[in-house]
């Protein structure tokens, strides 16, 4: 197979290269990034594996609350972490979150910031793949389950991809209270989520 490759330039049709972004951009970026996708952030949770960038969010955070266009957010239990969203953001939290399910890889941003995880939902994952199997937990690949605001289960799911069908290797209940009420939801969740990855 041939591989072809086109200048940037061309493959753009640009006369003259665009400027880079400049550093205050960038940190705009980051944080309008952190707002939309978390609602609610922290210095850690907007400036994740980029540290460096710190002092410079913190000044933009800062910025940004005097013009009252970031409020801070007080969690319950939580007394040195600071968080902040944007005021119209808590307007339009729903009261009661639902039964919603999110079948989340263990590559999730949510997932993956595991002290934001911990902080939010009480929860520590385990990502098993590089564990000895007589060692695991989890299983292999397993995907939490986020019924509502609480992460109920570690699903090991693997894919038959010649019988088109999502096979559980492995169902640990995680969460609080009786595994039965949660189950017939995650179920419904499951061949959603088989008829995406497998195209069924």
């Amino acid at each position: 197979m041939l591989k072809t490759y086109e200048l940037t330039d061309r493959h753009f049709g640009w006369d003259k290269r665009p400027k880079p972004a400049s550093e205050r951009q960038i940190l705009e970026y980051l944080l309008d990034r952190a707002l939309r996708s978390q609602g609610v952030v922290s210095l850690d949770s907007v400036c994740y594996l980029d540290a460096k960038r710190k002092p410079a969010i913190r000044q933009l955070i800062d910025a940004r609350m005097r013009a009252r266009r970031l409020i801070p957010v007080a969690l319950e239990g939580v007394e040195r972490a600071e968080h902040w969203a944007a005021p119209d953001r808590l307007d339009t939290l729903p009261l009661a979150p639902g039964e919603q399910v999110h079948i989340l890889s263990p590559f999730d941003p949510l997932i993956i910031q595991r002290k934001r995880l911990k902080l939010f939902f009480d929860y520590e994952h385990r990502f098993e793949a590089y564990v000895p199997k007589e060692k695991r937990v989890l299983g292999y690949f397993a995907l939490p389950a986020l019924v509502g605001d609480e992460i109920v289960a570690a699903l090991d799911l693997k894919a038959d991809r010649e019988k088109r069908r999502l096979l559980i290797q492995r169902w640990t209940w995680v969460g609080h209270g009786f595994a039965r009420a949660h189950k017939a939801t995650i179920e419904q969740a499951l061949h959603r989520f088989e008829q995406f990855q497998l195209g069924a």
